[in-house]
């Protein structure tokens, strides 16, 4: 009975119901036969339960990974199931999903295995069935530790997935191979005017395997054919790129299970037939669920087959085989194409490959009406055959009667068409007769000619008329048929090469009676091999000259022909040193070893280049010089019938390069680790990957787990958004970059981290990665956070001092004053009207005793503003500006716009006292005598502006200085999370902007504007 568990793929459960046979009591001495019948039946009816019920059962536990693509993972299982129905056990079937898509993070996949353990704990299963890169790795390290000694079979990943793996003796199974060239030639063959190649992909780590698989196998075309790569863009960026591609292109479509945006896909069901779908070229896939959704097909990974490779190998072990015993299988691929797509895009199903099998197509008029077709043919041939019976008679003699004149018509025009001249010599009366071609051949205007035989001897070149005459008697005398190549001289005086063959008829006392001949021009031949006569000097001198070591080679012993001086050059050996590939091998590799190892290599890729006409894949060994030295050489063959060329690319200098890099990148290392900060590096792809050590130690997690985004678990998560968007930022607008960030430590506590870093880019401008370093700053935070607690508690102590001054100057001496001026007034009015002199003595005093009064006045109020406690900000600095003005006898220009009513007191006193501070500043040191204030307000800020077109001034050197003004400013606004800036450009003014922010939200917005 098969049986489903939870885990991601549902099989329909079967059951077997035992039959029930109700038989009727019979009474005694009944019929005998009835019985014997009922027992032979209940035999064949019960015993193929009794077999059924003798069968082995069978435990099979299947892990999958259905992220690979659910179709092509329901087909494995499909072939699976159908061979263990089929097998001499009874099976239980066990499933689970690993469900890696959905839950990729580790603790996650952690708990799921925990679960399965226990879930199978007392059920040890005969053989497990890993299918995609995660089963395979999960079962590789843990399957002694929970299944020991099960037998395990591996399928549906590629190899390279499980590449460090310990795939010990318990392990046998199938790789899944893909092979992108092949696709690509049938592709060609299919549009041979193909120029552009698109290939299309996705993010995720199987949708990048097969990127760099492609572009592995796809180098050898790029010196005949344009290659794009559309694998990192989101899914409607890419769709669009694909309804605009250039024509004479096509498209190969990798995988698709996660774009740029972060988005999933399946890509049999969903990624393929949308390419398919939105491409105005035809399309080829790797996998042969792709095909038939619009895609055209090519050489594919065929999951079904792949499925029964793998159940092939669970029945061969169910009966007994040891898993080490079974060789790995790698490929399963078979030509797949659409019928459907074929047609849309009008490529010929004749050039398809032998033996590819193609889906969807429709039956031919002949296919669907091939027995009615077949039987009227047959009653048409029967009557046709009985009319032409009868009129073949009178037809055989036409045609006979016509057949000397058509083969005479042909042969003429022929001779006429195909540049030719046949004679006919009678040697009994000298009489020649031409016919054909003879105006190309002579420069005759006729089409027949009958002369003496001296007469065709004139037209014949001087030098080769001899010649000519010799073999014709040779012929003549020995019987043999006669033929040469000689030249004709025209009657305008040009020269043809002509092919001459000929025979002699004799009489029957052995007389030479007749002569019959054919001449055919082949002056175009001639010319043509003159030409490539030229061509190989040519070419000779080319491979002479190459800037790149060359042999050329003859031969099946391949001896040295020509060996260039650039080969002389750089490994010292003539021709007369190296006559052959024999002497060869001796002088370049005197180790024996190390030669049998390059030279058993080469002659295999040699091998396989002779069989197939084509280049070999490049070999790369060192090469012993004659003067001593050793060079590190890339070696290249093609071959063109028995002639092969070798080059040999010098990769001395690259690879002291490679050399010289990985010391450079280990001493970076190095550096890197014994440095005090904390160092990290990205990719292109913003995934991080390194580390140092001070980092790791800081963290107290393993390289492993904070290499790709795993870092950014340490972040603190109100801090983590705005880290990331400082990052992009830093790309897009090419600088460098610094911010803090809370990062968790070893010991689970958030630190203050200060990162700087900068965007890498390549050459071609575009973007190499991110490095940077992070130093712990919290004391630092710490230290600014007290400083800026002190600095308040100060300012409010100040303000609270001024406020008390001002009150008692204006209640108590200001009011002092006043009463002495009267006090003052009364006493002169009390002078005798003789003492003029000192009444008017004391009006002067009392006039100074009211100018102080009113300074005092004016002090209290710069002092404490009651109207800014009662009017509010803009007229309390509406007011101060007439005084000022008044006091400076300077003019300023004061606005005011949308300044709320309900400001809280904070931030009017920090506006006010830095609107005193600038424009007594601006008035004391600018030199000017024209100010402008604009005090603005909208629903998110307050922003005060006091402008001047003085002298200007040095504001760095200014807040270095002695004096307490611009800081004052600073420390105020940044109570009331403001923000200062100052232009003082020299004899152009100054400006002074103080910015305060009423909510978070805007200042974050103002700064990432």
């Amino acid at each position: 009975m098969w049986q489903t568990f939870s885990g991601g793929l549902c099989l329909a459960g079967m059951k077997n119901e035992a039959n029930q046979v109700h038989c009727k009591r019979r009474r005694p001495g009944g019929n005998l036969a009835w019985a014997v019948l009922l027992l032979i039946a209940c035999y064949f009816l019960f015993e193929p339960l009794a077999e059924a019920q003798v069968k082995e059962v069978r435990r099979i536990l299947v892990f999958n990974e259905l992220g690979l693509g659910s179709p092509g993972i329901a087909a494995v299982h499909q072939e699976l199931l159908s061979a263990l129905e089929n097998s001499p056990y009874h099976v239980d079937f066990y499933s689970e999903n690993l469900d890696t898509a959905l839950f990729p993070d580790e603790v996650s996949q952690g708990r799921f295995r925990e679960w399965y353990f226990r879930k199978y704990r007392g059920q040890k299963p005969d053989v497990i069935v890993a299918l995609g890169p995660s089963p395979i790795k999960f079962m590789a390290e843990l399957h002694e530790t929970y299944f020991p000694n099960t037998p395990i079979v591996f399928g549906g990943s590629p190899e390279v997935f499980a590449a460090g793996l310990n795939l010990d003796s318990h392990f046998a199974g199938a790789w899944a191979v893909a092979q992108p060239e092949k696709t690509l030639e049938v592709a060609l063959r299919l549009q041979p005017n193909t120029e552009h190649v698109v290939v299309v992909g996705g993010m995720a780590p199987y949708d990048r395997y097969l990127e760099a698989l492609v572009k592995e196998r796809f180098r050898s075309y790029e010196s005949k054919l344009d290659f794009t790569y559309l694998t990192d863009l989101a899914m409607p960026t890419l769709l669009e790129r694909l309804k605009h591609l250039p024509n004479h292109t096509i498209v190969y479509h990798t995988s698709i299970m996660l774009d740029a945006a972060g988005n999933h896909f399946i890509d049999a069901t969903q990624s393929a037939p949308m390419v398919a779908r939105a491409s105005n070229a035809p399309v080829f896939v790797v996998d042969d669920v792709d095909v038939g959704k619009g895609t055209v097909g090519g050489d594919v990974f065929s999951f079904a087959a792949h499925g029964r490779e793998v159940a092939g190998i669970v029945v061969r072990i169910l009966n007994g085989e040891k898993p080490q015993d079974i060789p790995v299988v790698r490929g399963d691929n078979v030509f797949l194409f659409d019928w459907k797509a074929l047609r849309r895009w009008g490529l010929s199903e004749s050039e398809l490959p032998v033996g590819a099998v193609v889906l969807n197509r429709q039956p031919t008029f002949w296919e669907q009406y091939k027995r009615y077709l077949t039987a009227g043919i047959v009653l048409l041939s029967t009557q046709a055959l009985i009319i032409l019976g009868l009129l073949w008679q009178r037809m055989k003699r036409r045609r006979v009667e016509a057949a000397l004149v058509r083969s005479n018509d042909r042969l003429r025009l022929a001779m006429e068409s195909g540049k030719s001249v046949g004679w006919e010599w009678d040697l009994a009366t000298g009489r020649d007769l031409w016919f054909g071609n003879l105006s190309f051949m002579f420069g005759v205007s006729s089409d027949t000619y009958s002369g003496q035989i001296g007469d065709f001897y004139r037209y014949v070149h001087p030098e080769d008329r001899q010649r000519i005459s010799d073999a014709v008697a040779v012929a003549r005398q020995n019987r043999t048929p006669y033929a040469e190549e000689f030249r004709i001289v025209r009657k305008d005086g040009s020269t043809r090469w002509v092919v001459s063959r000929g025979r002699f008829e004799y009489e029957q006392n052995g007389n030479a009676r007749r002569m019959m001949g054919l001449a055919v021009d082949i002056t175009e031949r001639m010319q043509i091999e003159d030409a490539l006569k030229r061509s190989e000097q040519r070419s000779r001198e080319q491979v002479l000259q190459s800037p790149v070591s060359m042999i050329v080679t003859r031969g099946p012993r391949r001896e040295y022909e020509v060996v260039n001086l650039k080969f002389t050059e750089v490994f010292g050996y003539s021709i007369e040193d190296v006559p052959d590939e024999a002497h060869w091998w001796a002088l370049a590799y005197p180790d024996e070893t190390y030669r049998e190892t390059v030279k058993t290599e080469w002659q295999r890729r040699v091998g396989k280049a002779i069989g197939s006409s084509s280049a070999i894949d490049p070999l790369e060994a060192t090469v012993h010089c004659k003067d001593g030295s050793s060079r590190y050489v890339e070696f290249h063959f093609a071959s063109l019938g028995d002639t092969g060329l070798v080059s040999f690319v010098d990769l001395t200098d690259r690879q002291r390069a490679e050399e010289a890099l990985r010391e450079s990148e280990e001493r970076f290392r190095l550096v890197a680790n014994a440095a005090p900060v904390m160092i990290w590096m990205s990719g292109p792809d913003k995934l991080y990957t390194y580390f140092n050590q001070p980092w790791l130690k800081f963290t107290g997690r393993s390289i492993h787990e904070e290499l790709g985004n795993g870092w950014a678990k340490g972040v603190h998560p109100e801090d983590s958004e705005e880290c990331m968007d400082t990052y992009t930022k830093a790309v897009d607008q090419r600088e460098f970059f610094e911010m803090e960030y809370r990062l968790r430590r070893h010991d689970g506590k958030y630190r203050w981290v200060l990162d700087l870093g900068v965007p890498r880019f390549n050459a071609d401008g575009s973007f190499a990665g991110y490095i940077g370093s992070c130093l712990d700053v919290t004391e630092r935070k710490l230290a600014e956070e007290a400083l800026s607690s002190v600095s308040r508690r100060l300012i409010e102590a100040h303000e609270e001092e001024r406020a008390w001054i001002a009150r008692e100057l204006h209640d108590d001496i200001n009011q002092r004053l006043a009463l002495l001026a009267v006090n003052m007034e009364g006493l002169g009015q009390a002078l005798p009207g003789s003492a003029v002199g000192l009444r008017n003595r004391l009006q002067e005093e009392i006039k100074h005793v009211s100018d102080i009064g009113r300074e005092i006045q004016a002090l209290s109020h710069r002092l404490h503003s009651s109207k800014l406690e009662y009017l509010g900000l803009a007229a309390a600095a509406a007011s101060f500006c007439r005084e000022l003005s008044g006091q400076q006898k300077v003019e300023i220009d004061f606005h005011s716009d949308d300044i709320p009513k309900n400001l809280s007191q904070e931030i009017s006193l920090c506006l006010f006292r830095v609107l005193q501070e600038a424009l007594q500043n601006a008035a004391k040191h600018s030199g000017s005598k024209r100010f402008q204030v604009m005090l603005s307000g909208t629903s998110n800020e307050i922003q005060l502006t006091v402008q001047d077109s003085g002298i200007g001034f040095d504001v760095d050197k200014a807040l270095k200085g002695h004096g307490l003004g611009l800081t004052s400013m600073k420390e105020r606004l940044k109570l009331v999370d403001g923000d200062l800036s100052i232009d003082a450009e020299g004899q152009v003014g100054t400006t002074i902007r103080a910015t305060v922010y009423l909510n978070r939200d805007s200042k974050s917005a103002r700064a990432a504007s």
